[in-house]
């Protein structure tokens, strides 16, 4: 082998893009099957080092590497111990595998978990970041390195090398950080849920011990006489309660070792069992509270028996004090809770991937399908077409690629938003100005009659985020509504900011599910499934309230729906804007109109 990834913080060099003959559908539909298949298996797992396994394999059906490793960075956020290793070298086996343990900044795995960037090496041979493997011979190789970041903490790293110079490309790096994102989710709450799990175990351990002890120190004894009052306290007796014997005794037990509220009880159960013989703690352990001599109550364990000999009957109380047993079980439910809590959110990720890999696979098949339809079409030799239906062919293929590439974003886009690692970069925009122009490149709208009406509007926000709600907005309502139905884009501004409206003449949202359709994975439809994959609206939800706003769905008046993005900051507009503005956001702003319910959902 010639080289390792441990040695040296470095540069990240560019990766070229992918040939041609190697993207378009064969390797979309690859990363489908990819992701239908590591979620199936990662939802069963619950071992990092099968997680890594799996990982290896699912990346091996993707990307024809040479080897793949997976570290996980320990426990001490300074070593990067690998998990999981897949290759066709004999190198790495053995006591070699040991070489590949490597430290936080040292060498480009060390690096890429100490930046949480990628890293690409086209040539490992010539690059000075890299260090060769003792007892291994050079081979020129190409490394790629991706980090494991959950919830922008590296958690691990992904390291992949191919034989040759610049081996990968672009559409690599994307697929390895998309199965990133995947893997550190899996591999953390599997590390956690271990954790968790060898916490509890230790709790029950200790409360064993514990038990054993209190066991062997079960010897508080202390006798009554029928009376009731205490004929006999030994030393236990005296260091558990506090009191020397010579205070106790002649005293009744009741008002001595027995807290107020028990203490009546105590007396009727010693009368009914002098008259009647009849009792109801004779020959059994009773968990009660007990009181020291300085007032303070403990919860102790007692049998009490009586003792056997003639004349005036004596009863005898053994006695335990279970105040760290009581300690120990409560940190043992505490534990026990944490774990239930830890597979709770378990399976709430399982049924997110469930949830998402049903959502999607629809709608990225059809465009992945019309691409390859039309790709083969173009590529036949025995056709002769004429070049202007060779432009049509052309532009369809185009078409359903932007579809393509418009679903995969909001995908990627909602991940980020997820893990928490998309910042707002705000800048005075004239959002009347960007309106039209995502509107004149909204190729989609190209049947459809679109109003544009906008005053000048000014207001800080991020003009890429703003973007990409007018376009969801817009996609959104192409998508629920019969072809030639007339949209509306209204901008508005005053003082507080601005509202954001796309309105149509489709049939509606119902009301009932006007929150919903803002939610992940969440379409609705009156009388037959609804296209899209429901991350739409939910991004435009999702960037409303990263700029402080909100997004909402109305009656359009005249029927349809009216789709609404308040987004607060310094506005500035023409002579038509409103004065003022409500408590909770615009909601009763001017717009196209106001009715209709409508099934327009996610799209």
């Amino acid at each position: 082998m010639t080289t390792d990834v441990t040695g040296g913080a470095g540069r990240r060099n560019p990766l070229p893009p992918p040939p041609a003959n190697e993207g378009g559908e064969g390797r979309l539909v690859a990363q489908l099957r990819m992701l239908h298949s590591l979620g199936a298996k990662l939802n069963q797992l619950n071992d990092v080092r099968r997680i890594g396994a799996v990982i290896t394999g699912e990346l091996r059906e993707l990307i024809d590497y040479h080897n793949c490793r997976v570290y996980l960075l320990g426990e001490d956020g300074e070593t990067l111990v690998p998990i999981a290793f897949r290759g066709t070298l004999s190198e790495y086996e053995g006591e070699t595998f040991e070489a590949l343990v490597t430290t936080l900044g040292r060498g480009i795995t060390g690096h890429v978990a100490a930046t949480g960037e990628p890293y690409y090496s086209p040539n490992a041979l010539e690059d000075p970041h890299a260090q060769q493997i003792p007892g291994t011979t050079e081979i020129v190789e190409s490394i790629l390195a991706v980090p494991l970041l959950y919830r922008e903490r590296v958690v691990g790293v992904i390291v992949l090398s191919k034989l040759g110079v610049d081996q990968f490309d672009a559409s690599d790096l994307r697929l390895l950080e998309v199965l990133a994102s995947h893997a550190a989710a899996a591999l953390e709450n599997a590390r956690l849920l271990e954790a968790e799990r060898r916490a509890a175990e230790r709790l029950r351990e200790s409360e064993a011990r514990k038990t054993a002890i209190l066991e062997s120190a079960l010897d508080c004894v202390v006798v009554i006489d029928h009376e009731g009052r205490i004929v006999e306290f030994n030393p236990a007796a005296e260091r558990t309660f506090g009191y020397r014997k010579e205070e106790v005794l002649g005293r009744e037990l009741a008002e001595v070792l027995i807290p107020p509220p028990l203490r009546t009880r105590h007396r009727e159960g010693l009368r009914r069992y002098l008259e009647t013989g009849e009792s109801r703690v004779l020959g059994r352990r009773l968990e009660v509270a007990a009181m020291r001599a300085d007032g303070t109550e403990f919860p102790v364990e007692v049998a009490i028996s009586r003792v056997a000999l003639p004349g005036v009957p004596l009863f005898t109380g053994y006695i335990r004090d279970i105040s760290e047993r009581k300690r120990a079980e409560a940190e043992v439910e505490r534990a026990l809770r944490t774990e239930r809590e830890a597979i709770r959110r378990l399976q709430a990720l399982d049924e997110m991937k469930n949830t998402f890999l049903q959502a999607v696979s629809h709608d990225v098949r059809t465009p992945l399908s019309a691409i390859l339809g039309l790709a083969l079409t173009l590529e036949r030799e025995d056709l002769d077409l004429p070049l202007e239906e060779r432009r049509d062919l052309a532009r369809r293929l185009a078409a359903n690629a932007r579809k393509l590439e418009r679903i995969v974003s909001n995908m990627l886009d909602l991940d980020r938003l997820t893990r928490g690692v998309v910042a707002l970069h705000r800048e005075p925009t004239r959002v009347d100005a960007l309106a039209r122009q995502v509107v004149g490149e909204a190729e989609f709208l190209a049947q459809r009659e679109v109003r544009v009406d906008t005053d000048p509007v000014v207001a800080e926000v991020d003009p890429p985020k703003v973007e990409r709600i007018l376009e969801n907005l817009l996609v959104n309502a192409a998508r629920h509504t019969p072809a030639g139905t007339p949209v509306w884009v209204r901008v508005r501004g005053h003082d507080e900011g601005c509202l954001i409206t796309v309105e149509d003449a489709g049939p509606g949202v119902p009301e009932d599910l006007r929150q919903a359709v803002f939610e992940p994975f969440r379409r609705a439809s009156l009388d037959q499934p609804s296209p899209g994959t429901g991350i739409g609206l939910s991004l435009v939800a999702r960037f409303a309230e990263l700029h402080g706003g909100r997004a909402w769905v109305e009656e359009r008046s005249g029927g349809g729906a009216s789709f609404r993005v308040w987004l607060p900051g310094t506005g500035s507009s023409g002579p038509h804007a409103p004065a003022g503005g409500p408590a909770r956001g615009p909601a009763g702003t001017e717009g196209a109109g106001d009715a209709a319910p409508s099934p327009a959902a996610a799209g």
